[in-house]
């Protein structure tokens, strides 16, 4: 293409009468940019058109003469969309340089600028002033050369892929060391197939992605830690993707199950029930294998080979159920088919898992695909209630039935992720069987919790127990969830039950509503508990709460540990273990009204506190020097915890096995090393 750009250019000049001239040019780089100089004698500034078509540099421009110059680099590698360029100002031994900045899609050292240098040859040059010389050169070992490897171009693809069933392709950049693992394991698993007389048709071949670089940016070529291969079962179908793995038996093990047909076809009906006993199955009925629904499903089951059963009987065309081992009833599709198969794939894959299941981190993956919100029973295997535990599954298979297609549901052990309790707030204290909704399967998903408290049962295994009542109030909490109606969640105290008057209000993130909604205005201590003496200032709280108790009908002394609690960035700015003590004034209207103290802003003795207190009461509300000799006398009376012994002294006469540094005589000698 770019010669040919350059052909057409050659000829459209001859046609006007004129030369085309190539000009010179030259390059530097960094690790992220390429710095391209162009350069044209008597440039003619308003004619220069710089464009990336494809990916390729093209440059076009005049000089004062009207002679055209023409530019056209068939790019080593990728760069981005947008660039910039300048006319510089300074001079050239060619002419005047047009410099162009163009920013690499992968950021590292080019070897050269254009795929074939040599059709350059006398008019490129390095631009050592831009050139970063310390970019060391990329490590490329000959990988194909060295594991005997066969390699793949667009032209050949398709040849190559008629050859094998299937052809497991290996899209990578010769400099990328990203797979590198994974690409030792992709040489050892084709050396293995060759001498396994099951495999022998499976085929293994590398694309060099830089080579080709068109037909590997199709490819979806990248150089992270992503490693995947591409897998072709027949020309003209789309490839699926195939995860690497860490050794060669387990990605000879994935790769099996591109071995056979895609889509079983049926002679029989009890042929599909034997598939549907074992496994679960997804089965039609077409006209033929032309009818363009089948056409749908076959690049459906090509996609999901591995994942489930796919079947199909010609000659009448029946609707396309999904059958699920021990489940009676199929799911029936009814939704597109005018669409490419994203319908029907969307349609099974949250069906395709049962309605319950245990969760372990192999079926992340499943459930990421799926991308459903995830509903969770985390289960006590540690002191285990099976007649409790048989009650719970059933009431979350009866809760899933609702939800198909919207949530899915699994049940998680308490030995191995009760540490997922704290970032619902279920972790203070652990109560088992706990419940939460995350909306999707990654780590850092939003998270839901439902806290049964005792308006919803006496307790929780009472909650589970009744199962229609716990069908009802799971049923509403996952349709609030997929409202938008439910709150988050997040790690929390458990919230206080037994306060009174006189004493400080815990408040945790579970009751964080009476700091958006307080009954009357709070005089609120946020604190770490790693802080430096945190008991000698606890106790100062609790005295002067104590102290405070006649103006209890006026606001309330309250305190949030935000080391312990969730503390939303949006009210209080401040970061999670922060060992400061910071006090704030919430009025009525809650935490988005709050008053912080500032003088001083963070660790304020207790005379500031109160200072801070009255001046939002009023002065006449609270007096400040009878409420501090109050606390002074309040603070004898209840005193803060001794600070623990210090450490006792080590027992030298302990160090006997150090016999012997007598001999080292006062390290004479070592006079020397003063100034």
């Amino acid at each position: 293409l770019p010669a040919a750009a350059a052909l057409a250019a050659t000829l459209l000049g001859a046609a006007l009468g004129g030369k085309v001239v190539t000009p010179h040019f030259k390059w530097g780089q960094t690790k992220d940019a390429i710095f391209l100089s162009v350069m044209v004698r008597d440039l003619d500034k308003s004619t220069v058109e710089v464009s990336l078509p494809e990916g390729d540099l093209r440059f076009r421009a005049k000089n004062t003469k009207g002679e055209e110059h023409a530019l056209d680099l068939p790019l080593r590698e990728d760069v981005e969309e947008e660039f910039r360029f300048e006319v510089s100002q300074r001079p050239d031994k060619w002419g005047v340089a047009t410099v162009v900045t163009l920013t690499k899609v992968h950021k590292h050292r080019w070897d050269v600028l254009v795929q074939n240098p040599k059709k350059f040859k006398g008019l490129i040059d390095k631009d050592w002033s831009r050139e970063d010389q310390s970019l060391d050169p990329e490590d490329e070992a000959p990988y194909v050369e060295d594991n005997e490897l066969a390699t793949i171009t667009e032209k050949t693809l398709n040849k190559t892929i008629s050859k094998f069933s299937p052809l497991i392709l290996n899209v990578r950049f010769p400099w990328c060391s990203q797979c590198k693992s994974q690409d030792e394991t992709f040489a050892k698993a084709a050396k293995s197939a060759k001498k396994n007389k099951q495999m022998k048709k499976v085929g293994f071949a590398v694309l060099d992605a830089r080579e080709e670089r068109r037909f590997g940016k199709a490819m979806g070529a990248v150089c992270d830690y992503n490693c995947e291969y591409k897998v072709f079962t027949e020309v003209g179908e789309a490839p699926v993707q195939l995860k690497s793995q860490w050794s060669e038996s387990a990605l000879l093990d994935s790769i099996k199950k591109y071995m056979g047909p895609a889509v079983h076809v049926l002679k029989s009906e009890s042929e599909l029930a034997g598939w549907k006993a074992k496994n679960t199955t997804c089965a039609g009925g077409f006209l033929s294998e032309a009818d363009p629904k089948y056409r749908l499903f076959k690049r459906v089951a090509g996609a999901m080979r591995g994942e489930l059963v796919f079947a199909a009987q010609f000659g009448a065309e029946r609707p396309v159920e999904l059958a699920l081992p021990n489940q009676t009833q199929p799911y029936t599709f009814e939704g597109s088919w005018g669409d490419n198969g994203t319908a029907l794939q969307s349609w099974i894959l949250p069906r395709a898992v049962p309605l319950l299941q245990e969760y372990d981190w192999q079926l992340r993956s499943t459930y990421e695909k799926i991308g459903l919100p995830m509903a969770k029973v985390w289960l006590n295997d540690a002191d285990s209630n099976p007649a409790l535990d048989k009650v719970v599954r059933h009431v979350l298979r009866r809760v899933a039935k609702k939800f198909v297609g919207r949530m899915a549901f699994v049940e998680q052990k308490k030995s191995t992720y009760s540490y997922e309790l704290r970032d619902y707030g279920l972790n203070h204290p652990e109560v088992y069987p706990a419940f939460g909704v995350a909306s999707n399967a990654s780590y850092n998903s939003v998270k839901y919790s439902l806290d049964v408290t005792a308006d919803v049962a006496p307790s929780v295994q009472e909650f589970w127990s009744d199962a229609d009542r716990a069908v009802e109030k799971l049923g509403a909490f996952c349709e609030g969830v997929l409202a938008g109606e439910v709150p988050e969640a997040h790690e929390s105290a458990a919230p206080q039950t037994n306060w009174t008057e006189g004493t400080p209000k815990t408040i945790t993130w579970r009751s964080y509503a009476e700091l958006q909604r307080p009954e009357r205005p709070l005089l609120l201590e946020i604190f770490g508990k790693y802080r430096a003496e945190d008991a000698r200032r606890r106790t100062e709280v609790d005295n002067l709460a104590a102290v405070l108790k006649d103006q209890a009908s006026l606001f309330t002394v309250a305190r949030y540990d935000a080391s312990d609690n969730y503390l939303p960035p949006e009210a209080f700015s401040r970061e999670k273990y922060s060992s400061d003590t910071e006090w704030y004034w919430v009025p009525k209207e809650g935490a988005a009204a709050a008053q912080k103290l500032t003088k001083p802003k963070r660790d304020a003795p207790i005379k500031a506190v109160l200072e801070f207190a009255a001046k939002q009461l009023g002065e006449s509300a609270l007096d400040v020097d009878t409420a501090m000799a109050r606390f002074e006398k309040e603070m004898e009376a209840n005193p803060p915890p001794p600070p623990p012994a210090p450490a006792p002294p080590m027992d030298m006469g302990e160090l006997g096995g150090m016999g012997g540094m007598e001999s080292m005589g006062g390290m004479g000698g070592m006079g020397g090393m003063g100034g």
